[in-house]
């Protein structure tokens, strides 16, 4: 969960399929978050990965000095998720930015961690400019999971739901049960798109 922890395994994924000579390859990310200004269980095809002033870049400090790359995404494999949405008509599907934070509580303007040095009013406003800026939900992997696709010419897309809205609450109030089900979501429309691309492969 977080950035280290999936740079550690996109890290190994990306030698096994170096040592695999995996050519074409296309990686999904699929997941959940919050949302900004959208309901629980909306489906949020990753635009770019914006940091939390909302630039798509990923800065990392490498020998001492910050590295920055760019988090784009390929706008050609995200429209094409984006009409597997529209195909399915199962739930509501949206193209919007993800804001990638360092961490859960504050970096993400949540007023229940145990520190809090800012108000709700506070909170509502930089939720109000991300919104502005063309972010429709946030999570903690998208920055690093981009630029190192980008970095390796993979094909790469990031397709999360969102569990609740976040100029609503900070809690989720779903039931156990509705939560489930928005989870699979992503998982459904992935696999709508892999299908489609198979028997697109098999006309062939």
């Amino acid at each position: 969960m977080g950035i280290p922890s999936i740079s550690i395994m996109l890290h190994e994924l990306i030698k096994l399929l170096y040592h695999a000579h995996c050519t074409d390859v296309t990686v999904v990310r699929i997941g959940t978050s919050g949302g900004i200004g959208l309901k629980p269980g909306t489906v949020v095809v990753t635009k770019q990965s914006v940091d939390s002033v909302f630039q798509p870049r990923f800065e990392q400090i490498i020998l001492g000095k910050p590295v920055v790359r760019s988090t784009e995404l390929d706008a050609e494999l995200a429209e094409e998720l984006f009409q597997c949405g529209k195909d399915l008509a199962e739930f509501e599907t949206v193209i919007g930015n993800t804001m990638c934070t360092l961490d859960f509580y504050e970096g993400q303007a949540r007023l229940d961690g145990a520190f809090c040095s800012y108000t709700e009013e506070d909170k509502q406003s930089y939720l109000s400019e991300a919104y502005a800026a063309g972010v429709r939900n946030i999570e903690m992997e998208s920055s690093v999971f981009a630029a190192m696709c980008k970095l390796s010419n993979l094909q790469a897309a990031v397709v999360c739901v969102t569990l609740v809205d976040r100029l609503k609450g900070d809690q989720l109030t779903s039931s156990h049960d509705i939560l489930n089900s928005y989870q699979q979501r992503p998982q459904v429309l992935v696999g709508h798109y892999i299908k489609k691309k198979l028997n697109a492969y098999k006309k062939f």
